[in-house]
């Protein structure tokens, strides 16, 4: 299977002319991308860092961020990316869980660690970046040190990533992700290939979330060069791809309707796009058909943290099939439960989807309970119910927690949503269940029009009686904005509160 250190060690783009790293006002060939990632291994080696310790990378999309990860992984260290929309108190609690040796962060976070200083006191912090710029504690770190690293070697069954899916201070849940299972991954999608070489990606998605970790691995074993953007606004990203011919990103599906509404204001200069990726969430037929529209191809993923990759459509899968969310990659299979009896379920019919995979983590870090409750008998609970079609594509009709009982019936709010997403006129759509005295739940949709449209909640109920079981038809409620986390995901416990309060 191999390790992403000897990946890194093998296979690393090298060249002095091909650009891997821009942004601000500095730009680094792949040679001086290696010789940075060699140089602070060797900083860290110096300090005693060893294999198996943890280093905490709390940083922006800057151009440091690939260089800690990649010489943390160099010397057999596990690397922590940490969320920088967390609060110091959610913070506390991963600090206290992982207890990392070194702690890179951006001038930007000192305050947020400011009342965790004794929490990390036998933690060395390095103050890394300072906006788009390296600061000079850091560029002291790299000066004068060699550009050949040795360390001691990783096995496959090594740590190469610890991820956090919570924040909580109670427990935090750590998804261990081992070197094999990456270094698999990473050699399955062929980065040896160099097929991607020389082309361009803009890096706007936040690096510590396992989509844009997997692109940073991808651009260093394929020749991509990663573009920063400090202020990764929809118009801002299209200026940036305009301005530096970006040939691939990827974002949340929001981020990407937004960028549409900007192009109906002005037109950009796109043509250089081979492709825009998207997932973390149900992405709307719609919105990759007007991305089709405007000449731009563009696919999509669904996966997790725990089981990185599980499936993706391009459009050379079908058009007919554009609903759904692909075909398992290549070593990964799935198959669709019942929540109740754990047994598989004939193609169409709507269950758990349950997956096993090469790639899958190892488990949450000192948390077997945890662990146990999704990882059974090699095949890992998604959380998330779905279904097969006869031909092995796969549908995600929302997460189990999403879904709405309304007198028995259950309602997926992704199927209302997407249907309502089509409405002329529509930016942007959730769906949530509200206490109903006689059924339960009902469904209420939140919505967010064009500012020109004239579009009425009759309007939109008529168009999903069109379309939809009776039951399914929502509450339609109109909104200004809809409440999202800093990736632009949705946030429904928001809108579930605000439904309450209403009551």
């Amino acid at each position: 299977m191999g390790t992403l250190q000897q990946l890194i060690h093998d296979y690393m783009e090298s060249s002095d002319e091909l650009e891997a790293l821009s942004g601000g006002n500095r730009t680094f060939t792949f040679k001086e991308y290696r010789d940075r990632v060699n140089q602070l291994a060797h900083y860290l080696l110096e300090e005693g860092v060893q294999k198996g310790d943890h280093i905490a990378i709390l940083c922006k999309n800057t151009h440091h961020f690939p260089v800690i990860l990649l010489a943390s992984l160099t010397i057999g260290a596990t690397a922590v990316p940490l969320s920088w929309q967390l609060t110091s108190y959610e913070l506390k609690g991963i600090l206290n869980k992982s207890q990392p040796k070194v702690m890179f962060y951006d001038r930007e976070f000192a305050d947020i660690l400011s009342p965790l200083r004794q929490h990390l006191a036998l933690c060395r912090l390095i103050e890394a970046g300072a906006g788009m710029d390296t600061t000079e504690q850091f560029e002291s770190l790299l000066k004068d040190r060699p550009s050949e690293v040795e360390a001691k070697q990783v096995t496959e069954h090594d740590l190469a990533l610890m991820l956090f899916t919570s924040g909580t201070t109670g427990n935090p849940k750590g998804c261990m992700v081992n070197h094999g299972s990456l270094a698999a991954y990473l050699t399955d999608m062929k980065v040896k290939g160099k097929r991607l070489k020389g082309t361009r990606f803009l890096a706007s998605h936040p690096l510590y979330h396992m989509s844009s970790l997997n692109h940073v691995f991808q651009g260093a074993f394929e020749g991509v060069a990663l573009y920063f953007l400090w202020d990764p606004e929809p118009v801002e990203i299209l200026r940036e791809i305009e301005a530096k011919q970006i040939h691939m990103m990827m974002a949340f599906p929001s981020v990407y309707t937004y960028m549409l509404e900007e192009m109906k204001r002005r037109p950009f200069d796109l043509s250089s796009i081979i492709s825009l990726v998207s997932g973390g969430t149900k992405v709307p037929a719609r919105l990759i058909k007007e991305y089709k529209e405007h000449g731009i191809q563009m696919v999509q993923g669904y996966g997790s943290t725990e089981a990185w990759t599980v499936s993706v459509w391009r459009p050379d899968m079908g058009w007919d099939k554009v609903n759904s969310a692909g075909k398992p990659i290549p070593h990964v299979s799935v198959k669709i439960v019942d929540p109740d009896t754990r047994q598989e379920l004939p193609a169409g019919e709507i269950g758990e989807v349950v997956i096993k995979s090469p790639y899958v983590f190892e488990g949450y870090y000192q948390n077997p309970s945890a662990t146990e409750k999704v990882l059974k008998d090699g095949w890992f609970n998604m959380g998330d119910s779905g279904k097969l079609d006869e031909d092995g594509f796969l549908y995600i009709t929302g997460r189990y927690k999403d879904v709405i009982v309304y007198g028995g019936d259950n309602i997926y709010p992704d199927q209302v949503e997407e249907i309502i997403d089509q409405v002329p006129g529509v930016v942007e759509s959730a769906v949530i269940g509200v206490p109903d005295e006689t059924y339960g739940e009902a469904p209420r949709a939140y919505v967010v029009k064009n500012e020109s449209s004239s579009l009425s909640e009759q309007d939109i109920i008529d168009f999903c009686k069109e379309r939809l079981a009776d039951y399914k038809i929502p509450e339609i409620v109109f909104a200004g904005s809809l409440p999202k986390n800093r990736l632009g995901k949705i946030v429904k416990k928001e809108l579930r509160e605000l439904a309450l309060k209403e009551q």
